[in-house]
């Protein structure tokens, strides 16, 4: 559980947070990889007046840096797999600064990467430079600046193996984001998986002659997954069995979204990236799921794999 003591207007959050590298499939997920780290101490200024002031989360868009004809090249070789890479949504922590050393560790597509690095403290601005461990082809190294006075974080990022990456730079600008659950988040979107699909052939009488043609059926949600919220109302069998595989799907892991999981699987994470309450911040939130939500999941997961798993693109 996260620990949480105030002290006036400083949170200080001393316990360490086990980031676990793995997906919210159910609630006995399986330790594949992790790190540790100390979750940062959090001002509550969203100004960086000190040094103080830059610990904690700060979140923005981690955009590929390349220009149009560059994206239109890519975008021909890889479609929608790169799109979808472009601009990804990143939390950056700062967790510690000791003397010019920081320390902290990123969120992004589900990755939970610890870097150090140092600060230069100048007269109007912070200038600070970022190593990550160089473990994978995705690691890099971050340059970023601060203005005093200011509330955005600044910068660029570029990879140690640019040749091996499909987007070697990319830059950012990030805003300090208090992390807070909230179970009344809603979702807002219908979610439609484009790698998961069937061709099914269809029957109907028109005229008074039978008719058949040929649609793509996708993995997909029905409006019945804005009924009811997964966090906040108890679900009920017959609620559940008349759900698509998606909407269970679904409805299941925005339990996890609420609570900042960084989702790994690349169609949950651009789904609930859309939602301006998504915040990635832990690998594992096992542990701070409510009795309500626990006892949701465990209903959902039972009927996820029985459920129907298309629909036709004309509705149940």
């Amino acid at each position: 559980m996260k620990k949480i003591i105030l002290l006036g207007v400083l949170i200080s959050l001393f316990s360490c947070k086990k980031a676990i590298k793995n997906e919210a499939s159910n609630l006995d997920n399986n330790e594949l990889d992790s790190i540790q780290f100390a979750e940062p101490q959090i001002t509550d200024s969203k100004e960086v007046n000190s040094e103080n002031d830059l610990l904690g989360y700060w979140v923005g868009v981690f955009e590929a840096d390349m220009n149009d004809e560059q994206r239109d090249s890519l975008y021909k070789k890889f479609g929608d797999r790169f799109y979808n890479d472009i601009s990804k949504k990143v939390t950056f922590s700062f967790d510690k600064i000791k003397a010019d050393s920081i320390f902290g560790h990123t969120i992004v597509s589900g990755n939970i990467t610890a870097f150090k690095g140092t600060i230069i403290f100048e007269e109007n601005a912070f200038e600070i430079k970022v190593k990550e461990p160089n473990k994978s082809k995705n690691d890099g190294f971050f340059m970023m600046n601060v203005v005093k006075n200011d509330t955005l974080v600044k910068g660029t990022w570029s990879g140690y193996s640019p040749r091996e990456l499909k987007i070697p730079h990319r830059k950012y600008e990030l805003h300090k984001v208090k992390f807070e659950y909230n179970p009344d988040n809603k979702i807002e979107y219908t979610f439609r998986d484009k790698d998961k699909s069937k061709l099914v052939v269809f029957r109907d009488t028109i005229d008074g002659e039978p008719e058949e043609y040929d649609d793509t059926t996708f993995y997909s949600t029905t409006e019945k997954v804005f009924d009811k919220n997964a966090s906040t109302t108890l679900l009920t069998k017959a609620f559940v069995s008349n759900l698509t595989k998606a909407d269970i799907y679904i409805l299941r892991n925005s339990i996890f979204a609420r609570h900042g999981y960084a989702f790994r699987d690349r169609q949950l994470r651009v789904y609930f990236e859309y939602f301006d309450w998504y915040m990635p911040v832990f690998g594992d939130v096992k542990e701070d799921l409510s009795k309500l939500e626990k006892s949701n999941v465990a209903l959902l997961l039972r009927y996820e794999k029985n459920a129907e798993e298309y629909y036709d693109t004309f509705g149940r």
